[in-house]
């Protein structure tokens, strides 16, 4: 390959490197998870519900867009376009019937949007 040839790959090269982005998403949601009851007679003084990790699936249209895990705070945040979503928990997750909660929740079209998603343990 002669020095010519070398120096149009390499061009090439950087060059695509060096072209359009992928912009960053700033658009999504934060906040925490939490179940409950988790204790069968709350009190006043005594919080009746606590942060849980699960996974978690995002779907749109009935299909999934994105997937979550909240850490042992319940704390997440996941990357999403504006629109409308449901959020599924994980068979793991240790609440009642994980498949059978879903919550719908709104990503607003800037900045990320703060969610607090509560789900049922089933203890009475």
């Amino acid at each position: 390959m002669s020095a010519r040839h070398v120096l149009i790959v390499l061009a090439a090269a950087l060059a695509a490197c060096g072209g359009p982005t992928t912009p960053t998403l700033t658009t999504g949601l934060t906040g925490v998870v939490v179940r409950g009851p988790v204790m069968p007679v709350c009190q006043v003084q005594t919080p009746c519900d606590a942060p849980f990790a699960a996974m978690f699936s995002v779907n749109q249209n009935a299909r999934e867009i994105s997937r979550f895990a909240s850490d042992a705070d319940g704390r997440f945040t996941v990357s999403l376009q504006p629109g409308t979503y449901t959020i599924v928990p994980g068979p793991d997750a240790p609440i009642l019937a994980p498949q059978s909660q879903v919550k719908t929740v709104q990503v607003l079209s800037s900045g990320l949007t703060e969610v607090r998603l509560e789900f049922d343990t089933g203890i009475r």
